[in-house]
């Protein structure tokens, strides 16, 4: 009786043994799972090139007047002998970013290609933009009791000194003004923007030494 059972069973493992068998060449087990794509890096190259496509430096122009005063008197001994002048210098300051500055290293691109922070450098003045609003400026007083051959003549002296420390004067008024400041923070505004039409769906821009 033993022997009987006992073969029966061999016979059903056998016949359940092949049946798997069967079951396994005609519907073998799925294959696994591809494995998932490595991540999207979006390239800074073309990002670069764009920011500096469109080629935005110049952010903010501060118009402004000062009054420079000049005098020279060519001996000590005799004072009264002597050349001034007062004018009122218009003039505008230009100011933004130095975009040749600018490398793929000021650039940072999340792995999935959604993400990007730029960091730009900091604001500055374009000195040899500044330009001299001549048809506005004007000479508000003027007396000139020094002989030519010892004092520059009027047109001299305006090229070579009130010009030149009038420019100086706009810039160091733009600079106490607070043109950088507002620089910095219309560059921010901007840049967001614009790289937020690029498809990025999170932006920051990063100004060194503003902290913005």
């Amino acid at each position: 009786m033993y022997k009987q059972i006992s073969k029966i069973s061999w016979n059903t493992l056998s016949i359940v043994a092949v049946a798997l068998v069967i079951m396994w060449i005609i519907w073998p087990p799925p294959p696994p799972p591809p494995p998932p794509p490595p991540p999207t890096v979006t390239p800074k190259g073309p990002i670069l090139e764009a920011i500096k496509h469109v080629n935005k430096q110049i952010f903010i122009e501060h118009y402004s007047m000062v009054d420079v005063e000049y005098s020279e008197v060519p001996t000590e001994w005799l004072p009264f002998i002597k050349q001034e002048v007062v004018v009122l210098l218009r003039g505008r300051i230009p100011a933004g970013f130095d975009l040749q500055q600018l490398t793929e290293n000021n650039i940072w691109v999340s792995s999935d290609g959604k993400r990007v922070q730029l960091t730009l450098p900091p604001p500055i003045i374009f000195e040899d933009n500044v330009a001299i609003d001549f048809e506005n400026s004007r000479i508000l007083t003027q007396s000139d009791n020094c002989p030519n051959f010892l004092c520059e003549d009027t047109l001299e002296a305006h090229q070579n000194k009130v010009l030149p420390t009038g420019r100086d004067f706009l810039i160091s008024f733009a600079r106490e003004s607070g043109i950088l400041e507002q620089t910095a923070e219309d560059g921010r505004k901007y840049y967001e923007q614009f790289l937020k039409s690029l498809g990025f769906e999170e932006v920051r821009v990063v100004i060194n030494g503003y902290g913005l």
